[in-house]
């Protein structure tokens, strides 16, 4: 069976995924509230959110287990409810709690995973050869897979979930429970993927974004409260600095130069105050030519950059 798109929708200069619109309810409960987001080609991106904001919801409808929603969903341009099955060809989908067939063995298992995915029999051997490989699986393959560690049924579960080599993979919560051994090898198998894969995966380890995708959307509520590339999710105008000069001269001196928002972090033992200031992008520099002009020392200057948990505490606080 061929696992190409339908040829009769050309394809056009689409990302590879897009997400409009989407909304999903369940009875009168708003699981999803109208989200709309892009995924590229080659691109792995991280969805973030606590708890109920929507991850696995947004996960399972792109995968195509729900139906009964607004908005829409394509892949390389295709909408996903008229060309379902072709997409699902390509698609790769790891749930959180990954289904197993724990009396089969692995070898058993990953045929039996090969002959869901319709994968001829001249090409079977070959790919469960590729995954065996790729999630370090051969020393188990013929243990029953109800005897093998978390971590090595999380691996099984993955080499099944890409036994077909889809071409765009969702995985929700791929490293939960897991040790840190495992943990790391979960993330090393994901980079490798991401090399010439479509990827989203969703995570409660927020330093596993910042080490793995290039790409993050956080959910709050069944909205998005922030969809950015990761190396700018630090990146403020606001600027550090350490001087004497007091909170109230502080306004008085930048606040007329355009500058807002200054806040005292902390009071030191030699009598500075360590700042934060939006400098409305006139930068570093700036702050230490006003302080010169107005004969205050300035200690130290650097951006203030913040990190991915305190951005993830801000935006998702109410929940």
């Amino acid at each position: 069976m061929s696992h190409a798109l339908p040829k009769s929708e050309a394809v056009k200069d689409y990302s590879m995924i897009q997400v409009k619109n989407l909304k999903k309810k369940f009875g009168e409960k708003i699981a999803l509230d109208s989200i709309s987001f892009s995924i590229e080609k080659g691109k792995i991106t991280g969805l973030l959110g606590p708890n109920g904001a929507g991850k696995t919801t947004t996960m399972r409808l792109m995968a195509g287990y729900f139906t009964d929603t607004e908005g829409s969903i394509s892949y390389d341009g295709l909408d996903l409810n008229k060309n379902s099955a072709a997409i699902k060809r390509k698609l790769g989908y790891l749930s959180e709690a990954a289904p197993l067939y724990t009396e089969m063995n692995v070898r058993e298992y990953l045929h039996f995973c090969a002959d869901a995915r319709d994968i001829p029999e001249r090409m079977k051997a070959v790919s469960i050869q590729k995954v065996l490989d790729l999630c370090e699986l051969k020393s188990v393959i013929d243990v029953p897979i109800q005897q093998l560690s978390k971590g090595f049924k999380q691996r099984v579960a993955l080499a099944g979930t890409l036994v077909h080599d889809p071409d765009y993979i969702i995985l929700d919560e791929p490293s939960s429970g897991l040790d840190p051994n495992q943990i790391l090898m979960i993330r090393n198998l994901i980079r490798d993927l991401g090399k010439d894969k479509t990827i989203l995966i969703s995570t409660h380890i927020l330093q596993e974004v910042t080490e793995v995708c290039e790409k993050v959307i956080i959910l709050s509520e069944g909205k998005i409260v922030m969809n950015a590339d990761v190396n700018d999710l630090g990146v403020t105008n606001r600027i550090f600095f350490r001087s004497e000069i007091p909170i109230q001269k502080v306004k008085e001196i930048f606040f007329g130069s355009g500058m807002k928002d200054a806040q005292i972090l902390q009071s030191n033992d030699d009598g500075s105050f360590n700042y934060s200031i939006d400098s409305a992008g006139q930068g570093g520099q700036s702050v230490f030519q006003i302080l010169a002009k107005n004969s205050y020392t300035a200690h130290e200057i650097r951006p203030f950059i913040r990190s991915i948990d305190d951005i993830f505490s801000d935006l998702t606080r109410n929940n």
